[in-house]
């Protein structure tokens, strides 16, 4: 047993409210939960359990992320088949969260102590877990947690699921879905899709994990061996379970079909709880076929929430075919709050250099921008305005700062071409990195399309050639982008279009100069190529042509060309080629700017065109000024082709290296030979 350790006041407190905590039930990662008596007055006690979690000892991002998602969500849920919350309340470090005391158990317990259990029990289980499911999913709600531990038993043998420290909402403030990226739950139970490592849409996931339970209900076992991550991948996509021959033989049909409706690799096609809820298998209970009052009741309070919700985004968001205006989108014009927090080492050390801090102009999801002055101290120069981008690796996650942010430097080192943004300087000191980049007093492209609307077909002409310019560049030396986008687009003071933020930026090819493909879903899903979507690994160089291929198209039609709020509508608007232009600009751009965009926007990333074809493409040629480079564009393409052929020339002469050792090596056998014909090996007989 663990004892709790609580000082007077927290017993005090607890008591004035009406608890009493009595002995130690049991523990998870971050919080322990002891059996419970609650009473308002002597006549009248109830049991409760309690699950203590003390955020001094829990992981910070834990306390910062997950726990009040968890509050959040609880205080929010009154279902039948979710574990009933009785209150929640916090003493300095401690959250103490009262619940419904299951009597009998988990069903993992149960599982191991009872056998198999039932296809008619399994049945009555499995509804019941599908409702408490739809419920939570349409509040928008995702589990992301569910295994047989997480599925409670109460005197009266039915379920409730509980512990949702995973659970998180699925859309944003406009309505739009959030891909998670967390690997979260117990690997026995993730979805093929979490495993793989890219950004998923959690509710299928919740469904795969119901599988899993129901498999372990009929069969007391795993349906996949889970002891290499890699071997279980493999399983699951291969659909590699079967039932044991004894449980098999008694099985029906239907029931079999739901578990592989459940346990269906393709997110895409597996079961939604409402397609469980009614299936065959559970039609065969004609009893569980409608919902009684408080299962009803509870689904209408769900449905009508999700209505609230949906209107008050539509309040929010003014969609009406434009960009939407985000209110609360950062503006490189708007002056936010200065809370670059430096030491004064730091403060001496930006001084020593020439550089100067002002205010914040703007953030991202890892960095946040200061509007920076620098001279040089030694030369006297005039003052030159800069922006510096601010990482701080304390607060940034482990895989950003161990995979991104080193090739983002590396990337900001290589590059000079005069349609990237210039990187002045870098430095780091301590835990933060100062990225000193050239100030564009015109902010992005968006901000500009927003304020000024659609671009004139001439204008856009000269930016798509100078955006190509610099992603010819970049694919010359084997670099792709990866995060092109209108917000990544920044306008100089004389209205040119540089490309910045290479914090997604990767190399193409291995060091044997073979080409590597990407398998990170990375950039925003508005821009997002078909085969990224498709969610196996890609060629990295023709999703920039894509995304390209979106910016432009905004440029011309102030609009997306795809509905971007279901990844799988997107994903089936983008390879049938689903998308017009807007008909106040249709008419008045010219063929070989549709044609061009066509091209770009082609689903099947083979037949797309080429970053040189885009450079010397009909539509480019209208404007004969353009066909001519000039001496900084040809200057830094000769550069990136020398660089290129350096790197190749390297490569050769490491195999050639290689291959002269061989050469020279005499075969064992070739030894074996020359001892045996001098008689000098004897003893080898």
């Amino acid at each position: 047993m663990t004892e709790l350790k609580s000082t007077i006041s927290e017993e005090n407190t607890l008591a004035s409210k009406g608890y009493k905590l009595i002995k130690f039930l049991g523990e998870g990662a971050y919080a322990k939960v002891y059996l419970t008596e609650y009473s308002r007055d002597e006549n009248k006690k109830s049991t409760l359990a309690c699950k203590v979690i003390e955020t001094a000892k829990a992981p910070k991002d834990f306390v910062v992320k997950f726990l009040p998602r968890e509050i959040d969500v609880l205080i929010r849920l009154n279902h039948p088949h979710l574990i009933h919350v009785h209150s929640i309340f916090q003493r300095k470090t401690k959250y103490y969260i009262f619940m419904r005391y299951t009597e009998n158990g988990d069903l993992l317990g149960y599982v191991l102590k009872n056998g198999c259990v039932s296809e008619n029990q399994s049945r009555v289980w499995l509804r019941q877990l599908a409702l408490g499911l739809q419920y939570l999913h349409e509040l928008e709600i995702t589990h992301r947690d569910i295994k047989s531990e997480n599925v409670l038993l109460t005197a009266n043998f039915n379920v409730k699921l509980s512990d949702f420290g995973f659970s998180r909402f699925c859309i944003d403030d406009d309505d739009q879905p959030i891909l998670s990226e967390t690997y979260c739950g117990s690997m026995s139970y993730a979805a093929p899709e979490i495993l793989r490592g890219k950004p998923y849409l959690p509710k299928p996931t919740d469904l795969w994990s119901l599988g899993v339970v129901l498999f372990v209900m009929l069969n007391k076992s795993m349906p996949f061996d889970d002891t290499r991550m890699k071997k279980l991948y493999e399983q699951q996509m291969g659909k590699k379970y079967r039932f044991r021959s004894r449980v098999a033989s008694v099985l029906s049909l239907e029931c079999k079909s739901v578990v592989k409706h459940l346990l269906e690799p393709d997110p895409g096609l597996r079961y939604t709880s409402n397609q469980v809820i009614k299936s065959e298998w559970i039609a065969m209970d004609s009893r569980l076929t409608t919902l009684n009052a408080i299962e009803e009741a509870a689904l209408n309070r769900a449905k009508e929430e999700r209505r609230r919700l949906t209107e008050s985004h539509k309040n929010l968001a003014k969609r009406q075919g434009d960009i939407w205006e985000r209110t609360h989108r950062d503006s490189s014009y708007r002056i936010l709050e200065n809370d670059l927090k430096l030491t004064g080492s730091e403060q001496l050390t930006l001084a020593i250099r020439g550089y100067k801090i002002i205010k914040k102009i703007n953030e991202g999801s890892y960095a946040k921008v200061y509007l920076s002055e620098y001279r040089n101290p030694k030369k006297n120069d005039r003052l030159v305005i800069l922006a510096c981008k601010v990482i701080d690796t304390n607060t940034a996650p482990k895989d950003f700062v161990k995979k991104f942010l080193p090739r983002e430097i590396d990337m900001l080192i290589k590059l000079n071409h005069p349609h990237l943004v210039h990187t002045h300087s870098i430095f780091q000191r301590r835990y933060k990195y100062f990225i000193f980049l050239r100030y564009m007093e015109n902010g992005d492209l968006l901000e500009y399309i927003l304020q000024n609307g659609a671009v004139q077909e001439d204008q856009a002409r000269i930016w798509t050639r100078q955006l190509s310019l610099a992603i010819q560049y970049m694919h010359e030396l084997e670099i792709a982008h990866r995060d092109i986008k209108c917000e990544n687009v920044l306008l100089t003071a004389n209205k040119n279009a540089k490309l910045s933020d290479f914090g997604f930026a990767r190399m193409c090819v291995d060091k044997k100069m073979k080409d590597v493909h990407s398998e990170t879903f990375c950039g925003s899903l508005s821009y997002t190529a078909p085969e990224i979507l498709h969610g196996f690994p890609y060629y990295p160089k023709p999703t920039d042509i894509w995304s390209l291929g979106i910016v432009v198209y905004v440029m011309l039609n102030r609009a997306m060309p795809f509905e971007d709020k279901h990844i799988k509508q997107l994903y089936q608007a983008q390879i049938s080629s689903n998308w017009r232009f807007r008909s106040r600009y249709t008419d008045i751009l010219s063929d070989n700017c549709k044609r061009l965009i066509s091209l770009m926007l082609e689903p099947k990333y083979q037949n797309r065109i080429k970053i040189e074809q885009i450079i010397s493409s009909e539509w480019i040629a209208m404007d004969s000024r353009l066909l001519e480079w000039t001496p900084q564009e040809t200057l830094a393409y000769k550069k990136a082709k020398e660089e290129r052929s350096h790197l190749q020339k390297k490569f050769e002469s490491i195999e050639l290296l290689k291959l002269e050792k061989e050469t020279f090596l005499p075969e064992k056998s070739l030894v074996n030979n020359t001892l045996d014909a001098t008689g000098s090996t004897s003893s080898w007989y």
